[in-house]
């Protein structure tokens, strides 16, 4: 197993840009900088930690992208200081690009209202937040297959990776001139089964409570969690396909965008990895069908019962 770094905050590897290493920490007190996320309107979280500010990274097999910091594909801060961060160009392309395909391609941005971190309280000491609740603006038709409901909006392109020692020093040392950042990275591997472990806490607390509410749940996730997942789901369940049709959960998938010429990155990103909805990927089905099969998992296993035992003696 192997990975290659992809984007550096916010800029990628694969291409002739010049990247500057951003230092640990600066002044005589070793203070951490404060670098701009080019995917938020904030700072980098990354860097404010001293940690490499890493964005995603590639399979060095399959080239494939994992996402490896929380606020790649869209982030969801919501205040600073008690007052509302607005949005970026980033955030607004990514969001549009879902407002899309769940309210039809004919929708404008003018009509797509969102809510960041929007508490979804479940017992007394433990609340839920969702990242994006979606409306859209005073719809002029409505239809079955574009029914006005509210969305949750859930964001998940990728996770933590095995190993991430090893790519802290690989990037330590591109740091100080003894690597090149693209090199492979040897043992760190994105770790797609813990992705998966959390996303299913997400997938029966926060879509219970939006179908309890009357909404719908969308869940944008990494094509790696997507392949992990799906093999997995209808070896015991056949999802009925109800795009265009009262569906209540949708899955969305987030894949590299390869089109020739690149496509036009937001003022905010411009030396991103340009991101696109997998459309071959989608699935708009039932969410009751979706938890069934989450719970299907696993078959009768007569050995698992047989010995040998010792008894406690």
């Amino acid at each position: 197993m192997s990975v290659i770094v992809a984007e550096y905050l916010g800029v990628r590897t694969d291409k002739e840009i010049p990247i500057t290493p951003i230092p640990v920490s600066k002044g005589a007190n070793g203070e951490k900088p404060i670098l701009l996320c080019p995917f938020k309107n904030s700072h980098c979280d990354k860097t404010k930690r001293g940690d490499k500010p890493v964005c995603s990274i590639r399979d060095s097999v399959t080239n494939e992208l994992w996402i490896v910091c929380s606020h790649r594909l869209c982030a969801t801060q919501k205040l600073s200081n008690k007052k509302p961060i607005a949005l970026n160009e980033h955030q607004k392309f990514i969001l549009y690009s879902v407002a899309k395909e769940i309210f039809g391609s004919e929708v404008s941005r003018a009509e797509i209202l969102v809510n960041r971190e929007v508490p979804i309280p479940v017992t007394k000491d433990s609340d839920y937040s969702a990242d994006y609740v979606m409306w859209r603006r005073n719809p002029q038709l409505i239809t079955t297959f574009n029914p006005d409901r509210p969305i949750v909006l859930e964001m998940q392109g990728g996770g933590e990776t095995t190993s991430t020692g090893d790519l802290t020093e690989h990037i330590t040392n591109w740091e100080k001139g003894n690597a090149s950042l693209t090199e492979m990275v040897s043992k760190t591997a994105p770790l797609v089964t813990n992705a998966w472990r959390r996303q299913q806490e997400q997938f029966l607390v926060k879509g219970n409570a939006a179908m309890l509410t009357g909404g719908r749940m969308v869940f944008c996730i990494g094509s790696m969690i997507y392949d992990y997942l799906m093999p997995r789901l209808t070896s015991t369940t056949i999802f009925p396909s109800l795009r265009e049709a009262n569906w209540t959960l949708a899955l969305l998938v987030f894949i590299e965008d390869k089109s020739n010429p690149p496509p036009s990155r937001p003022i905010s990103a411009p030396n991103s990895i340009p991101l696109k909805i997998d459309p071959t990927k989608s699935l708009f089905t039932n969410y009751g069908f979706f938890v069934q099969a989450i719970t299907n998992q696993g078959t009768a296993c007569n050995s698992m019962f047989q010995g040998p035992y010792v008894d406690l003696t």
